[in-house]
């Protein structure tokens, strides 16, 4: 053991004031994530993941695309019986 280590305290309490400045601070934010609805459902919507909510659309001609699309109908996007596809050989 050495007998003249200085040890600092100003340093200690420092850290210590830190630590104990960062640990009310997170106690703080799980108090308000928990009390208050809107907080909690903000950060639940910002760190869920959700699948894009998209539709693709390939046309086996998309030289000439439908006119017009109905709903609840068949609708048939592939060409014509005599049409003659070259682009796709």
């Amino acid at each position: 053991m050495v007998k003249n280590k200085k040890i600092n305290y100003k340093q200690i309490m420092r850290i210590g004031l830190l630590l104990l400045a960062v640990y009310f601070i997170v106690v703080e934010f799980f108090q308000i994530v928990k009390y208050v609805p809107s907080v909690r459902e903000a950060l639940i919507f910002v760190t869920t993941v959700k699948p894009e909510t998209f539709t693709e659309l390939y046309f086996e001609d998309h030289l000439s695309p439908p006119n017009k699309v109905t709903l609840f109908k068949e609708n048939n996007f592939a060409p014509k019986q005599n049409q003659h596809i070259d682009y796709l050989l």
